[in-house]
């Protein structure tokens, strides 16, 4: 009796076994647990050391997915997106042309990747960073989006990258967000934020070598009065200063200043060139004061991220600011076949809308998630190896081609463009393959206190600055 009973229970456990369900469950699969679906403890910490994430930087996306996880996709329903953006306030138009262009990339694809749809949420930040982190928490904890994107705001983008660190959640900046301590911050840094869109020193840096080339000594510099825009102020500065070059008058207005006029009315007569960084509706303003106080000045423009010769703002302004040049990685006027293509779908979609380089930005964005959700098959649950094929992807963009660094910090050409009568712009130079360590070493970047110098600069010299920059002149 006891021997057949035996027997009885061995089939009836084979018989279940082989069903899949004779077993019980001895762990939750890996995707559904929470330790495991997170990077673990040893890889976290890799993918945040240079070396290791060096390593990771140079493995293939396919090669980079974990193991049978790649080999199909772990859910059949949508992959869901949070998308975070500035899409009202004075930084609106800079958000909704990256947000749209985002979307319309999405469209062109029919909204599916490795055989999965794509659904996006967008929220709007209004500029406020206790605004952005309420809405990435709800994208997150009651929404239950697999990928955090978006962020325009330097100040926002802070309080986002703190968060998804220790939410553990994909976020991947695809705003303009040129946080420079973003990517090695202890506080913001994690395996969990990967930046494919810019950071201050990448385009101030080149800007500064630019200028001081042209022969430029002499600067004023003039750059909106909040995070984002004393963080470039004190790169450009540095690089500036570092190279030889002196500033001879700081001008700092408020984000979202109406009026320009008793800002551009004192600009002093005792340089060779101004350098701008006003985002949003505020370039317009200032081209506006230009065109009133300045008409007729041969004082040359080196304007950061070509605020007011790109979109609406440069719609708007045409003759106002001929002879202004812009750098940023993406240009309206780049003659190549991905931006032809973005162009032609933009204007069918957007045809009274110019292209600005948010629009660039968003488009490249939506090539970027594709070629991440191809590299894992669509099995985004898998966010380890999700995680390493973000680290590893090398993609073309209508940016250009873009990879990341060893902190997870893009890679990608820097563009200088020029406006010119009646309205067009033409290319004039390409920085190309630039990093954030380009001009600086991680050791000078990490000494120097990015955005605290403000009203400094003017008699600033080399020899001040010591040990945190000593630049010697670039070659592109």
């Amino acid at each position: 009796m006891t021997r057949s009973r035996l027997s009885w229970v061995g089939i009836m456990a084979l018989l279940l076994a082989g069903c899949g369900g004779g077993a019980a469950p001895s762990a939750a699969p890996a995707s559904s647990s929470p330790t495991a679906a997170s990077p673990s403890a040893s890889a976290a910490a890799a993918a945040s050391k240079p070396a290791a994430a060096s390593g990771a930087a140079s493995a293939k996306p396919a090669a980079a997915a974990s193991g049978s996880a790649a080999a199909k996709p772990a859910a059949t329903g949508p992959i869901k997106i949070g998308y975070i953006n500035s899409t009202t306030g004075s930084l609106a138009n800079v958000g909704k042309d990256n947000d749209d262009a985002f979307q319309l990339y999405l469209d062109s694809i029919n909204d599916t990747v490795a055989g999965r749809k794509i659904e996006v949420t967008f929220a709007d930040d209004a500029g406020a960073p206790d605004t952005g982190l309420t809405k990435a928490k709800q994208l997150v904890e009651s929404d239950k989006v697999n990928i955090l994107m978006g962020l325009t705001s330097t100040p926002i983008c802070y309080a986002v990258a703190g968060y998804a660190k220790q939410a553990e959640e994909p976020f991947i900046v695809s705003g303009n967000c040129g946080a420079e301590g973003l990517q090695y911050d202890p506080k913001t840094a994690s395996p969990y934020t990967v930046r494919m869109t810019q950071n201050g020193t990448q385009i101030a840096d080149p800007l500064a070598d630019y200028g001081y080339k042209k022969g430029y000594r002499k600067a004023i510099l003039a750059t909106s009065d909040y995070g984002g825009g004393l963080e470039t102020a004190d790169a450009f500065g540095s690089a500036w200063v570092g190279r030889g070059g002196t500033i001879v008058q700081e001008i700092h207005p408020p984000l979202g200043t109406n009026d320009f006029g008793p800002y551009v009315s004192q600009l002093s007569n005792n340089a060779d060139v101004l350098v701008t960084f006003f985002p949003g509706i505020d370039s317009l303003r200032f081209a506006d004061a230009w065109a009133t106080y300045q008409a007729g000045s041969k004082l040359p423009v080196l304007d950061h991220f070509g605020g007011t010769i790109n979109g609406t703002n440069y719609a708007q302004a045409k003759d106002k600011v001929v002879g202004f040049t812009g750098d940023y990685a993406y240009s309206p006027a780049l003659d190549t076949a991905a931006n032809q293509a973005l162009l032609k779908a933009w204007n069918a979609k957007y045809p009274n809308r110019p292209v600005s380089t948010d629009t660039g930005v968003g488009w490249a964005a939506g090539q970027y998630l594709e070629a991440a959700i191809k590299a894992v098959n669509g099995n985004v649950e898998d966010k380890q190896g999700f995680l390493n094929a973000l680290y590893g992807l090398k993609v073309d963009t209508v940016k250009g081609p873009i990879s990341l660094d060893a902190q997870h910090d893009v890679i990608q050409n820097v563009y200088f463009w020029q406006a010119e009568q009646g309205g067009t712009l033409k290319v004039v130079d390409t920085y190309q393959n630039i990093a954030r360590t380009w001009d600086r070493t991680q050791d000078q970047i990490a000494k120097f206190q990015f955005g605290s110098y403000k009203g400094k600069w003017v008699g600033m010299t080399k020899e001040q600055l010591g040990d945190v920059l000593t630049l010697p002149p670039k070659s592109s």
